[in-house]
């Protein structure tokens, strides 16, 4: 298990966007040396609905798609990535039109763990950039 957290200068409704729609999620939603072409992404935002999307660079393409779970917008979202990896999303409005967002992911063995995540640091911080 690991956790992140990031502060982000926009409300809980606009940040829960990075999940819930495509030009968003494409925004933060980049591992190096990709880019995550907004016209590749869809979302079905409800539980049990899928975001896919597909990284792009050169003449490679990797597809990918997670599964909604439980879904208490704007405030809470769980998603279903790698069997078993879990991730629980909660956004927290503080004040001034801040966000704090807290990431954990479950399910992992530690080796990749290690490895995921200086990635999803990363990709939060473009999350925390489209925002500001």
């Amino acid at each position: 298990m690991f956790s992140l957290s990031q502060v982000i200068e926009a409300p809980p409704a606009e940040v829960v966007r990075a999940f819930t729609e495509a030009e968003a999620f494409a925004a933060w939603f980049v591992a190096e040396g990709f880019s995550t072409p907004s016209d590749r992404v869809s979302i079905d935002v409800r539980p049990g609905g899928l975001i896919s999307a597909v990284f792009v660079a050169d003449d490679v393409e990797v597809p990918f798609a997670f599964r909604f779970g439980e879904l208490d917008l704007p405030h809470h979202l769980v998603l279903h990535l790698d069997d078993p990896e879990v991730v629980t999303v909660h956004l927290e409005d503080l004040g001034d039109g801040r966000t704090r967002l807290d990431y954990r992911s479950e399910g992992l063995p530690a080796d990749q763990e290690t490895t995921i995540k200086p990635g999803v640091a990363r990709m939060l911080g473009y999350m925390a950039d489209y925002f500001s």
